[in-house]
């Protein structure tokens, strides 16, 4: 086998190799781009309510239940 056509098909395997890796990377930090602006569009929707509120959000990913301004069982509110 000629060795230019080794070293080509070599180079085309490590290029492809390459790029699938940056396909994932790219796509590992948009989904933890996304988790980081949902969470942060969550603790503005909570600091915009008054005590006593619960909020719910449901959705295929994730179920979130908060209520607002209330004492956590076990601890004073002193």
């Amino acid at each position: 086998m000629d060795p230019m056509t080794t070293t080509a098909a070599t180079a085309l395997a490590a290029g492809g190799y390459i790029l699938r890796l940056g396909h994932r990377w790219l796509r590992l930090r948009a989904q933890i781009r996304r988790t980081e602006l949902h969470q942060h569009g969550l603790s503005q929707r909570t600091q915009a309510l008054p005590p006593g509120s619960r909020l719910i959000e449901k959705s295929p990913h994730h179920d979130v239940d908060i209520l607002i301004g209330t004492p956590t069982a076990g601890h004073s509110t002193r």
